[in-house]
């Protein structure tokens, strides 16, 4: 007999795992499965889920990338990785990245599971408890403040300067704005600032990721769906653009949309109302818009990709975020800034040694400013001391520079990461030099002495054969 209202969504991709978890626990929960991360994000839009677990490893959408979709959307969800692996650096990387509240080890134990199912259940009982005393617009105000500080933006003083003054200009009016930059760059904290400068700011800031849901399941989100629009729509349904009303909707990933989907964007922008899927009642909306993307959306116009109408209606205001080994002096406040954000909750007031802010600032950071923050969380977590030293800071093999080089599994120290890159980038000056050390030194800007001594140090007398 099942004794508890929310029910469990298990997602794996092998059959006979999803078979043994109905076996072992239906009729104690009301379960649910799914095969993949879009189905599991599916099911997850038509009714509320109490606990997620989620495999880690699933081709497609990970378990992790799963979670982290679900933590924006469903906050009230508890959240569990399950793994094959019980390696702690793994898992804990999986935590962090996922944003769950724990995880089991495959093959499970029935009573562990069972337990750390009733557990989340009970947790998501109280969270859902509590947003229902409170009002849809106090809801997303208390999200972002307590996410995010926007009056003062780390940065804002030295990297960020430009885009920062250029948003708080923009900010008063209600034009759409268009944020570009590489991921990880933080186009979301600039979107934040615009509506916490704007008129809006006493009402909803609501964000969708539109790259992280199939078509249809962004077109319900968005406009919302009438009770009986498809299978499983069992009551009325209000979208992220009524949600949104009198405040701001950040559109993230706007470059990903569908043809069919930038079509009914460019109608509500047009015409500032929406139907609900299954309706036929236009309803009005005052929202401001800003999208964001990492692509480039002129490209994708001229390709015939994107539609160039979209294009100009979300680009009136073009803010462009820098990565961040273009403003590299961001780098140390940004270590500051995390310090403090992570050290108080791992009882950890680390300091920096300050030979380490040389190696962070060389670093060409692929994942910017949301791979600095992990790395830093890592080297809290790794730290023999209360110092962080150049050995507590280490790479993930996925997040390793650029050049598809064999690493250990463990990933790199940051130190040997540093010197790996140098030493690519002097044999690639190198070869364009067709080996002349002078041209190769005055390329790379350094004297020819420092690259005699950088390739003596590797052991490299001449322009090595590779």
């Amino acid at each position: 007999m099942t004794t508890h209202a929310l029910p469990v969504l298990f997602v794996d991709d092998e059959v006979h795992n999803l078979e043994l978890f109905r076996l072992q626990f239906e009729g104690t929960f009301a379960l649910r499965t799914a095969s993949g991360g879009e189905q599991a994000l599916a099911v997850m839009a038509r009714e509320a889920i109490g606990v997620l677990l989620a495999d880690e490893h699933m081709p497609g959408m990970t378990g992790v990338d799963l979670l982290s979709h679900a933590v924006s959307r469903w906050p009230d969800t508890v959240r569990v990785i399950v793994s094959a692996y019980s390696d702690p650096p793994r898992l804990l990387r999986a935590i962090n990245r996922g944003h769950a509240h724990e995880y089991i080890v495959k093959p499970w134990d029935k009573a562990e599971l069972m337990a750390c199912m009733e557990r989340g259940l009970a947790i998501a009982a109280r969270r859902r408890a509590l947003l229902a005393r409170a009002e849809i617009t106090e809801l997303y105000e208390r999200d972002a403040s307590e996410q995010y500080d926007t009056a003062h933006i780390v940065g804002e003083d030295t990297g960020l300067r430009d885009v920062v003054a250029l948003a708080r200009r923009a900010a008063p009016s209600d034009a759409t704005l268009l944020i570009t930059g590489e991921t990880g760059t933080g186009k979301e904290l600039i979107a934040r600032l615009v509506h916490d400068a704007s008129p809006r700011r006493l009402h909803p800031f609501v964000r969708v990721n539109c790259a992280a849901l199939a078509e249809g399941v962004l077109e319900s989100e968005l406009f919302g769906h009438e009770q009986g629009a498809f299978t499983g729509a069992h009551r009325q349904r209000k979208g992220r653009f009524e949600l949104a009303h009198s405040g701001t909707l950040f559109l993230d990933e706007i470059g990903e949309v569908s043809a069919r989907m930038q079509a009914m964007l460019l109608r509500v922008l047009q015409e500032k109302e929406i139907e609900r899927v299954g309706g036929s009642l236009p309803i009005r909306v005052d929202v401001r818009v800003v999208a964001a993307t990492h692509r480039d959306l002129r490209r994708l116009v001229r390709d015939n990709q994107f539609r160039e109408d979209l294009y100009y209606r979300l680009n009136v205001v073009p803010l462009h975020v820098p990565a961040l080994r273009e403003r590299r002096a961001d780098v140390r406040p940004l270590v500051q800034h995390f310090l403090a954000k992570h050290g108080p909750r791992m009882g950890n007031l680390a300091h920096v040694d300050p030979e380490v802010f040389e190696y962070l600032e060389a670093y060409h950071w692929r994942g910017n400013v949301r791979e600095l923050e992990n790395v830093v969380q890592r080297a809290l977590i790794l730290a023999q001391g209360p110092e962080l030293t150049i050995e507590d800071f280490t790479f993930d093999l996925d997040d390793a520079v650029a050049g598809g080089a064999s690493l250990p599994p463990g990933g790199l120290s940051l130190h040997d990461d540093l010197k790996e890159e140098e030493r690519r980038r002097i044999l690639s000056a190198l070869d364009r030099c067709q080996g002349n050390q002078s041209q190769a030194a005055k390329l790379l800007g350094m004297p020819r002495r420092t690259l005699v001594e950088r390739l003596r140090g590797y052991g490299m007398t001449r322009r090595p054969k590779e």
